[in-house]
């Protein structure tokens, strides 16, 4: 398995923790910071990874498009994070914006292992 499929990989699940975060959010009204951290720890590897696969493979835009996305997206992650009050939920706007950039560099991704 290469690089950039493992990333991949370690993508997919950072993103099915994502959404899975979503669904607690909305339907039950409920935070788990611990789900929420380890959703941000899956990226953060996912993303190392996908810069190693960058720098040490051939040239690839799907990868660095792909890549700018998901850098976007973890910087709205952290602001996310960072910006939220205790015990209410995040601003919808920000998860929103957050998650389009998210899915948008994994699509990028996706296209680039699958094809």
């Amino acid at each position: 398995m290469n690089l950039t499929n493992f990333a991949f990989f370690t993508l997919l699940a950072a993103v099915l923790l994502g959404i899975y975060l979503v669904i607690l959010g909305f339907r039950q009204k409920k935070r788990m910071p611990v789900l929420g951290f380890t959703h941000a720890g899956l990226a953060i590897v996912a993303i190392a990874i996908l810069i190693l696969a960058i720098m040490e493979g051939p040239a690839s835009k799907l990868n660095n498009a792909g890549a700018f996305f998901l850098l976007l997206a973890l910087i709205g992650g952290g602001l996310v994070l960072l910006l939220h009050e205790e015990n209410k939920p995040p601003a919808i706007a920000a998860v929103i914006a957050h998650a389009a950039m998210g899915l948008f560099g994994f699509i990028l991704l996706l296209i680039n292992v699958s094809g």
